[in-house]
């Protein structure tokens, strides 16, 4: 008859098998998110100050050539902020991408524990 420690240490075996690739992925998960997370807020604070910065100088129009000066200045935030757009895109989507390998070839290292032993495998003695 199996005690119940010859028990414990059955069950302990899979449960390791398992724990190990989901620990890797995980760990694997939070780091892509932790650096895209970053580089979220971190366009969160530059988009902030360029429309604050754009408020700032609109507040300050006094005159027909301020305004004009005002709007020149506009046209090429508006400009800047639209290829800040697209490098910020390719950049999340790079990360993303980076993320989606990187968890992938942490499953593929892992898959053969993952795999439920087969019958008549492991230690099933009775004791």
């Amino acid at each position: 008859m199996m005690n119940y420690q010859d028990m414990l240490q059955q069950m302990q075996q899979p449960f390791s098998n398992y724990a190990e690739p989901f620990r890797a992925v995980n760990s694997a998960l939070l780091e892509h998110w932790e650096k895209m997370a970053g580089y979220q807020l971190d366009m969160a604070r530059r988009y902030t100050d360029v429309a604050l910065g754009q408020l700032r100088e609109a507040s300050e129009v006094q005159s027909p050539e301020q305004l004009q000066s005002y709007l020149q200045k506009s046209t090429e935030a508006v400009r800047e902020t639209t290829d800040s757009f697209a490098k910020d895109a390719r950049t999340l989507t790079e990360l993303g991408q980076a993320m989606a390998e990187d968890v992938q070839k942490r499953v593929q290292e892992h898959a053969p524990n993952l795999q439920p032993p087969m019958p008549g495998q492991g230690s099933n003695k009775a004791a």
